[in-house]
Order: C-alpha cells, then structure tokens, then sequence
C-alpha cells in the first residue's frame, strides 16, 4: 500500500492538466497513487490523463469538485490523501515535504500550503488573484482552522466528515468541520505551488462573488463569529484586517450616497477611507515592490472595488442561508 494517495479532480483541464500531472511524477518522493477523477470533461483532459494516472476514474455529467474529491477518498488506501487542483504545479519535494511533517508530527491529522509569488500569466488579473492570495496566506499562524484546495493533504482516518453543501468552498467546510472535531491543522508556509489558472477580469470578478457567497453561509453554519479574534486571525484564511475592509468598503459608498442628500454624513465616508487605505497599505505596499508604482496604482483601484464584488457575495451568501433554513 502507497503511503501516500495524490489525488486531482478535472473537468476540460487540457491546458494545464499535463504539466500538473508531470510535476507529480517528477516527484522525487515515489511511494504514492496518482488518482485523477475526470468530471464529463469534453476535451482531452482524460487522454492527456491517462498517460501520467495510476488510477482514472470518469464521472458523468460533470459533477462539482467536492463530489470528485469524496470519489477518490473512497477509493483510496493509502493512510495520507494528498489533494491538489489540476491548474497547480507542485515542486519536486512537495510530496516529501508533506510524508516527513506528519511523520513528525503525528499530532497532526491535516496540512495545507500556500501559493508562490510566481505566476506563468503576466496580466494584471492573473497577477493580482496571485498575489493576493500569497500576501493574505503569509500572514497566517501556524495553527489554522481550514484547508486551502490548491494543496491539502488529511490523514484517512479522519476524513469522516464532509460539507457536501458547500460547492465551491468545501476546502474551507472541510477544515472547519475538523476544526469543530477537535482535529488539528498546519500551515507550511514552506509548502509553495504555482497556480497555472488564468483570470480575465470577468472570471476574477465572478471568482471573488461566488467565493465569499460560499464562505458566508459557511460562516454562519459553524458560527464563526466565535472564531473571531481567535488564534491570531478573523475566520479561516480571512483575517479580521480583510473582513473590515470589505465592510467599510460598503460603508464608504453608502455614506457617500447620503451625503449627496445630508451634507452632515461628510466625515464620515472621509474617515471610513482613511481606515480603509490604513487596512490595505501593507498589502499595497507589497505590490508596489514585487511589481511597481503602475501596478499598484491599478491595485489600489481595483482592491476598493473586489472588496465590494466579496461583500456583495457575503451579503446574499448570507440570504441564501437563511431563505433555506425558511424552507425546512
């Protein structure tokens, strides 16, 4: 029996799904299963996989990632399931990196990693998604309470209880629901992948809805207002810092709307900006060394307006919560 089980949900991943299936071979750890489990992809996603996979299993009608990842839990024998997205490239010491912390820690039933600083795609969406995701990630404590999709690996036995809910955020469901087991969870920041996934404006503005919309309702089920302040964060992976702004990116265009008519509200949006630029500055500041004066400009623009596309998603993540509690 491997002692290690990589598995790699797919679905019409043909311009990526390759160099992410090489990089796992190139592993230099070799005591692991290679599991791809093809969603209905209609391209060549299951050709391409079939020359690197140890197992490949074909789902019909294209059913959504979580299903995909309990299909090769299932599956699996192996006492460490490692899972990893098909636009991700792991580095060849991943798979050991992973075997030799929870050989070393056996407190540990999970872990999960961070994305690089370095992104194939030079646009400014892709850039930005990326970097974002590595300045917000750096910032965390050792001890978390979720899991991040990218990379994520759990010991078999205490892979008992999934958020089958939730579609888009079941990484996030997952970590919380160990969390709420008493389980225990690593981040290393040391455990870097490459993130191959291409963002246009559109994808990334839809991408930062759809997100938050899971993540609220989330939030409300493991009632994550407790967690806040708790263990050097706010929720998850989003810090108390990210969860103000996005509020106060609300409160600034409300405020700005009522001083057109009560001129009385005018310090109001003034300082809700100023707090806002204050939350952001580091972050800003981190894009204006790795990529310079022009790109954080743009940067500083476009971080006011996703923060309020992520409020908007928490917003009706939240309605969505409670017209189904309605319902039962």
């Amino acid at each position: 029996m491997p002692q290690i089980s990589v598995i790699v949900p797919a679905y019409n991943s043909q311009s990526f799904i390759g160099y992410c299936l090489k990089a796992i071979r190139e592993s230099t750890y070799k005591d692991y299963t290679l599991i791809v489990i093809d969603c209905g992809s209609k391209d060549d996603s299951i050709s391409i996989a079939k020359q690197f996979s140890d197992i490949l299993i074909e789902l019909p009608n294209n059913p959504n990632r979580n299903f995909a990842r309990r299909k090769g839990l299932k599956i699996s024998e192996s006492p460490i399931i490692v899972n990893i997205d098909s636009d991700v490239l792991i580095g060849s010491d991943t798979l050991l990196k992973i075997h030799n912390y929870f050989s070393q820690h056996p407190e540990i039933d999970a872990l999960t990693g961070i994305l690089s600083k370095n992104h194939p795609n030079s646009d400014f969406c892709s850039q930005y998604k990326n970097l974002y995701m590595h300045y917000r990630f750096m910032n965390l404590p050792e001890r978390i309470t979720f899991l991040y999709g990218s990379i994520y690996a759990i010991r078999k036995e205490v892979t008992t209880s999934f958020f089958c809910n939730s579609v888009l955020a079941d990484d996030t469901a997952l970590g919380q629901n160990l969390f709420a087991s008493g389980k225990r969870m690593a981040f290393l920041k040391e455990l870097k992948v490459m993130h191959l996934k291409k963002y246009s404006l559109l994808s990334l503005i839809k991408n930062d809805f759809r997100i938050p919309f899971d993540w609220a309702k989330i939030f409300l089920c493991f009632k994550g207002w407790k967690q806040l302040g708790k263990n050097k964060t706010g929720f998850a992976h989003a810090s108390i810092g990210q969860i103000l702004s996005v509020l106060l990116s609300f409160m600034i265009v409300i405020f700005f709307i009522f001083n057109i008519f009560f001129t009385s509200f005018t310090l109001i949006p003034i300082l809700s900006f100023f707090i806002w630029v204050f939350l952001n500055f580091n972050f800003l500041l981190f894009l204006f060394q790795e990529k310079g004066i022009n790109f954080a400009v743009l940067a500083f623009f476009f971080t006011f307006f996703d923060n309020m596309v992520m409020g908007l998603g928490i917003f009706f993540g939240f309605i969505d919560f409670y017209r189904r509690i309605d319902k039962v």
